[in-house]
């Protein structure tokens, strides 16, 4: 398979850069009610760093599903560990929590391999694919979700990335001001006032 290329990669994802990102944060969002309800009730903390990795992998998964399964331009694949994505038939991906090097480990199966290294075949797939890593990452006590990336890699090397930005906060229209309202019917500021000319007296005779 050919290296793949960035902006090819981001022309094609650009429709769904957003709703990839909002997977990501629906599940840390839901990582962060659990360990707030687990500090409330004074639960002890995971004893194995990788629990909150699959805790944000299976409700990646899961959100995953949920927004492109009904997507005509996406194919959803379900394995018995992992989703992939195919979008429009040039872009295979996968989400991963990244490290240092904003990589996605995995355990070196045959499959895994495949994915990782550019020249790997996955079958099934057109020689043109581009492969490409959904990675997300978070400082390191797991509070804060720090960035979303693109990746695309060949074996233990980046080869490059991008960064997929939070959806925008709403913006804040200023209303404009309400203009005075009109006097009630009837009240004497809604009356025409004559001028009265000051009319004066003839002066007496002495």
């Amino acid at each position: 398979m050919p290296y793949p290329v960035k902006e090819n990669v981001q022309r094609d994802l650009q429709n769904y850069h957003q709703r990839i990102r909002t997977v990501v944060d629906q599940a840390w969002a839901e990582w962060r009610a659990m360990a707030a309800y687990r500090a409330k009730n004074s639960f002890a903390p995971f004893l194995y760093s990788r629990t909150v990795a699959n805790i944000m992998f299976d409700g990646i998964a899961r959100y995953a599903i949920a927004e492109f399964g009904g997507d005509p331009s996406v194919h959803v694949e379900i394995e018995s560990q992992t989703v992939k994505l195919f979008f429009k038939g040039t872009v295979f991906a996968r989400f991963k929590k990244g490290d240092d090097n904003k990589l996605g480990q995995n355990i070196p199966t045959q499959a895994a391999l495949a994915f990782e290294f550019v020249d790997g075949m996955l079958p099934g797939l057109p020689a043109e694919t581009a492969k490409v890593e959904f990675i997300w990452l978070a400082n390191e006590i797991n509070t804060r979700l720090e960035h979303v990336l693109v990746v695309a890699r060949d074996g233990d090397r980046l080869l490059w990335d991008y960064e997929l930005d939070e959806p925008a906060a709403g913006t804040v229209i200023p209303f404009p001001e309400r203009p005075t309202p009109p006097a009630p019917a009837g009240s004497d500021d809604d009356l025409v006032k004559p001028k009265v000319s000051e009319v004066k007296k003839p002066r007496e005779e002495e």
